[in-house]
């Protein structure tokens, strides 16, 4: 791994992973004693390490339950939903419209590939956990499955949709702005050249979900989007 990479990398960790533990700390740590908040902050840093998406899954499904749905989170503001909702029967339409948008960003992204190879003169790569799926064995594939279509999409919306453009952004600049920083950032976090369409428009669909439809709504859109790609890369194999 080059130094650029190892850059990348470390930012990824930090954007992805500061957000959770600063809400950990603000919910369950800060009025801890001392021994006790070291203790369970390296054991989450740890974790974090050592477990991909794991441990700050496991985080973010404790948030949810402990903080945000029992009605104790006050920072949904500046809309007419409760976010923290969790409506079943939007996830089949929130599939299919994730759906459209899929296959519109694979057209678009197929384009701006193809002038992309014109211009750099290269082989364009495809996404590192990509390749990762692709040469894995049967057995790293099933875990690489629910990273990406599971743990990915939770932890992913709770720092990009809610931590970074609900809390952060959204109080300090005009909505659109916000979506467009939150989703660049998404976008910068997968490193990945040949992607910036697909990922980019992600994001600010699943930021429209998230305002419409709430958190939830996000993580359906973010988990179909990821779960047709792996299907794809599955038949794609076979």
């Amino acid at each position: 791994m080059d130094a650029t990479r190892y850059i990348v990398y470390i930012f990824v960790f930090l954007i992805v992973n500061t957000p959770i533990y600063l809400q950990l700390y603000r919910v369950f740590l800060k009025d801890k004693k001392t021994f006790v908040i070291i203790i369970l902050t390296i054991l989450y840093w740890f974790g974090a390490v050592f477990t991909e998406n794991f441990i700050p899954f496991i985080v973010v499904l404790l948030l949810l339950y402990s903080y945000h749905l029992i009605g104790n989170e006050g920072e949904s503001y500046m809309r007419d939903i409760n976010v923290w909702r969790f409506d079943i029967s939007s996830i089949l339409n929130v599939t299919v419209m994730t759906l459209i948008v899929k296959t519109l960003l694979t057209i678009v992204n197929a384009i701006y590939v193809n002038i992309l190879d014109f211009f750099i003169k290269s082989e364009v790569q495809p996404q590192e956990v990509v390749m990762d799926f692709y040469e894995s064995s049967s057995w790293v594939r099933f875990i690489l499955f629910f990273i990406i279509v599971i743990f990915a999409p939770f932890v992913e919306e709770y720092v990009f949709r809610y931590f970074l453009y609900d809390k952060i952004f959204l109080p300090r600049m005009p909505r659109a702005f916000a979506a467009s920083l939150s989703a660049a950032i998404f976008t910068i976090a997968h490193y990945n050249l040949s992607g910036i369409p697909s990922f980019f428009g992600l994001a600010l669909f699943c930021t429209r979900m998230y305002e419409k439809k709430g958190y939830f709504a996000a993580v359906t859109a973010h988990m179909a989007f990821n779960l047709s790609t792996v299907l794809l890369l599955i038949f794609a194999d076979l």
